[in-house]
């Protein structure tokens, strides 16, 4: 309700909600009756104030902000800030313990050099997503590669499945394991090293390094990254001048910096944790895990490579040498079952047959069926590449020497990597100084897709393979092959080495360092035994696991 005149005393008129009044006085002049008008008739208003009744903004309402200006802009680089669009390098880094204020981004350590020697290229974990900034992290001491706990720990602020990882343009900043791409951090991805995304059984080849060495000089140690799926490291070290070096890792540590192969202590009283014996000609493999009880251990390992003089007293001479490694991964890091290995024979004068020939025999379909069956009772698929015939068969047909036998091997060169190449000769001679085999392996692990070296491939007899009902050639197929994906004999003919440098005795004790495997009586059972009557063909669950964990089974 609007009353039609204030009353004379003074009103106040209280605003619900708040503390603020409003008192109207009647001291104003056109709320004074005129004298000469009647008393009950309202005096002229020539300005008619606001109704009580209208509500006035209370005096407590704070004052307009005052204008604090444009924001800033172009902000130098160490500026503090709080938000990207203040610098002029539109990067805000506000990682704690990494970096803080206007940061200039960066895609390798390289970039950093002209923005201050000191920084590194490292992750500031920005709330839009990852990014890599020019700064420094410190104390932190771990370099790409390292073992961490948090970012802290990494002088590229990035620790990822407890390994410091690096900002990267292209392959060439990443060590060996690692390639450069997408890794997502938070809502963004940024190039960085790590392992490539894998589906399936996978092998990779890096090159650790190559160049010219003299002999009896360790190289200095390189790195190789094994991820968290890796199933097993293989070294290889190479001498490309010829075949007239010794080749060998010389030592390998792990990422807990312990030694699994040192060329200083090694001997032939025990086995290493790496599967390795040093000093092969031309070309040397090492294989981690050694042995069915050593866990794979992922992250950095390192290291070193030499050539060794053939004889004491040898000049020092220069060769080249090259090192590279093979990291096979699998989904969880599991040697799985039902991985296969894929053979290549070549023949080599057989009377009467040829590669066009040989492959539709009986004899050779049953031995590959022997080869299949064994192997299959260990996981093992044999695909079978095809057939082709051996260069200079009449003269390497009967291997007379070791010259012969290396020469055989050299003309794996051509074929494929990642198969094993397999050579029917008629026989090797007792005069080969090859214990009289039957059969010969190149090496103990035998180089993996590695072609045309003295080492590449295995020999099997095929007349001395059978005696009149008794064809073992399947057998001694599957037992070479086997020496090739590195499996030892379950037990030697020689005595074991009891002293070292003892000469005509067996290493590590006459018995492959496998848990499963006998060294007693039973030991002729096996495959890997070491003569056969064709009736041994047991394969242990530990010997089992070391063919699979060889990167020729993929």
């Amino acid at each position: 309700m609007r009353p039609n005149r204030l009353p004379a005393a003074v009103c106040t008129l209280w605003l619900a909600g708040c503390g603020a009044s409003v008192t109207v006085s009647p001291t104003a002049a056109s709320d004074v009756p005129d004298a000469g008008a009647p008393r009950d008739v309202p005096a002229p208003r020539d300005n008619p104030t606001t109704p009580a009744d209208v509500v006035v903004a209370p005096v407590d309402v704070p004052p307009p902000p005052v204008d604090a200006g444009p924001p800033a802009t172009n902000l130098p680089l160490g500026a503090a800030c709080a938000r990207d669009a203040e610098c002029a390098s539109h990067v805000c880094a506000q990682t704690p313990g990494i970096v803080s204020g206007c940061a200039q981004p960066c895609t390798r350590d390289a970039d950093c050099l002209a923005v201050n020697p000191n920084d590194a290229c490292v992750l500031d974990r920005a709330p839009g997503g990852g990014r890599f900034v020019c700064g420094l992290v410190a104390p932190a001491m771990v370099d790409r590669g390292g073992a961490c706990t948090g970012d802290g720990d990494c002088i590229s602020g990035f620790c990822l499945e407890s390994v410091c990882h690096n900002a990267c343009a292209t392959d060439a900043e990443c060590l060996a394991g690692w390639h450069c791409g997408a890794q997502p951090v938070g809502a963004a991805s940024v190039q960085a090293c790590r392992a490539n995304p894998i589906t399936g059984v996978t092998v990779e080849t890096y090159t650790l390094g190559e160049g010219n060495y003299v002999t009896q000089r360790p190289t200095n140690p390189w790195s190789v990254v094994a991820p968290p799926d890796t199933v097993s490291l293989t070294w290889v070290t190479q001498d490309l001048t010829g075949a007239d070096l010794y080749a060998a890792a010389s030592t390998i540590t792990d990422p807990n910096a312990r030694t699994l192969v040192d060329l200083r202590t090694w001997n032939t009283l025990h086995e290493q944790p790496v599967r390795e014996i040093p000093a092969r000609l031309q070309v040397n493999v090492s294989t981690f895990p050694g042995r069915d009880m050593e866990p794979m251990v992922p992250g950095m390992f390192q290291s070193s490579h030499v050539l060794l003089n053939a004889a004491t007293g040898m000049a020092a001479a220069t060769h080249r040498l090259r090192a590279s490694v093979l990291v096979k991964r699998a989904p969880g890091g599991v040697a799985a079952a039902g991985w296969a290995i894929s053979v290549q024979f070549i023949v080599v004068g057989l009377p009467g047959l040829s590669a066009a020939t040989i492959g539709s025999t009986a004899r050779m379909r049953a031995a590959i069926a022997r080869m299949q069956q064994i192997y299959g009772a260990a996981g093992v698929v044999v695909n079978i590449r095809g057939f082709s015939d051996a260069t200079d068969a009449a003269r390497l047909t009967t291997i007379d020497t070791q010259d012969e036998f290396h020469a055989l091997l050299q003309q794996s060169a051509g074929l494929p990597d990642g198969v094993l190449p397999v050579f029917l000769v008629q026989s090797i001679a007792d005069t080969a100084g090859l214990e009289g085999a039957v059969g010969v392996a190149g090496a103990i692990d035998g180089p993996p897709g590695i072609q045309g070296t003295v080492q590449s491939g295995v020999v099997a007899g095929w007349s001395s393979t059978l005696a009149g009902a008794n064809d073992i050639l399947g057998q001694v197929l599957a037992h070479e092959c086997g020496h090739f994906l590195g499996l030892w004999h379950t037990r030697e003919n020689l005595p074991a080495c009891t002293t070292a440098g003892q000469m005509m005795c067996s290493i590590w004790g006459g018995v492959d360092n496998v848990t499963d495997t006998p060294a007693g009586p039973t030991a002729a059972n096996y495959l890997m035994y070491w003569s056969t009557d064709g009736r041994n063909t047991a394969l242990s669950a530990g010997e089992a696991l070391m063919m699979r964990l060889n990167p020729l089974v993929r």
